[in-house]
């Protein structure tokens, strides 16, 4: 630094250089003084288990829940002796035969002559990664379960024998968002299922670029509560999950979040709807992504039909609406 007028310090002190004297080097006798914190990626926690029961699987690879349909009702008439209804068995199941993992190696000196504890510090950033690959995995297979179309058995109401089956749901029964009427999304993903199973609701935008409008949208989520309600099913414990383009798309709904339309359903200000037509909603980014249909998941293999890989119609889901019990997990 120099003064106007003043003259400047011709043999200035380095004391953060060898003998005072500048080396090139900056302050090469400084110590560094560790700031106590070892920063991480900013990555969000698991948050599927809020929503779901898991079931523990020790002493076995596989868990089975049996299914069953229902029993019709009859008229009771004098003289006529009442027919049998039987009752369609199955069951589902879920398998564990992929085992997926982080590991690291370290060099055991460095590691204890380390300032951190390294061990504590790596494993929280593998336990954030392997919270992540779970969350993404449930959603896939969320989203593919919505696209179920369950083939059920038709029975006639005298002789109880089997006629035939019906299709329901899920892609061969697609709503049109405001039409009511759709068209299949693709090749119908059909599953056998005792009678009452009547599948998934799947909800078809009207036009394009509507999942960018907050009316639209809105309407899309009414149609899909409508329509599996019209089923008869409680959606009260159900979560509407949806991307973040989604929900701050629905941050702009007027009726959301108007306390003429909506009381205390959100805050504009802290960007946060707390519900859509009843239903909890829940912001997520890890829906499936563009180009994730050309990888193979660690989950997928020729057991399960490659189930877990992503397919453009998995990319392009933008909101599902999950149940409790929508989905075996453990």
């Amino acid at each position: 630094m120099s003064i106007i007028n003043k003259a400047v310090a011709q043999a200035q002190t380095r004391p953060g250089h060898q003998s005072g004297i500048d080396t090139g080097n900056i302050n090469p006798l400084f110590v560094e003084e560790y700031g106590g914190e070892v920063e991480k990626r900013f990555l969000k926690a698991s948050f599927m288990r809020q929503f779901f029961q898991f079931k523990s699987v020790r002493g076995t690879d596989t868990i089975t829940n049996d299914r069953m349909g229902f029993s019709s009702l009859q008229k009771v008439a004098r003289g006529v002796r009442p027919h049998d209804n039987s009752v369609t068995f199955d069951n589902i199941s879920i398998k564990v035969d992929t085992i997926v993992l982080a590991r690291t190696n370290s060099f055991l000196l460095e590691e204890f002559q380390s300032h951190i504890d390294v061990r504590k510090e790596v494993g929280v950033e593998h336990g954030r990664e392997i919270g992540k690959f779970f969350d993404e995995a449930f959603l896939v297979q969320g989203i593919k379960a919505a696209q179920i179309t369950n083939r059920t058995p038709v029975k006639d109401p005298v002789t109880d024998a089997i006629t035939g089956h019906e299709d329901l749901g899920g892609w061969s029964k697609v709503i049109k968002a405001g039409a009511g009427g759709g068209t299949p999304l693709a090749t119908p993903v059909v599953r056998t299922a005792p009678e009452g199973f009547q599948g998934a609701t799947t909800v078809q935008l009207g036009a394009a670029k509507d999942e960018n409008d907050p009316v639209a949208l809105e309407f899309a989520i009414q149609d899909l509560c409508q329509g599996i309600e019209e089923k008869d099913v409680d959606i009260a414990e159900a979560v509407i999950l949806l991307r973040p383009a989604q929900y701050y798309v629905l941050l702009r709904n007027d009726k959301l979040m108007d306390r003429d339309f909506s009381t205390a359903n959100g805050d504009y200000a802290s960007g946060t709807v707390l519900k859509a037509n009843g239903v909890r909603v829940q912001v997520t980014n890890r829906f499936p992504k563009q180009g994730d249909e050309s990888k193979t998941h660690y989950l997928s293999n020729a057991g399960n039909n490659n189930s877990y890989d992503v397919t453009l119609a998995d990319v392009n889901c933008a909101a599902v609406l999950l149940m409790p019990k929508a989905l075996l997990a453990g």
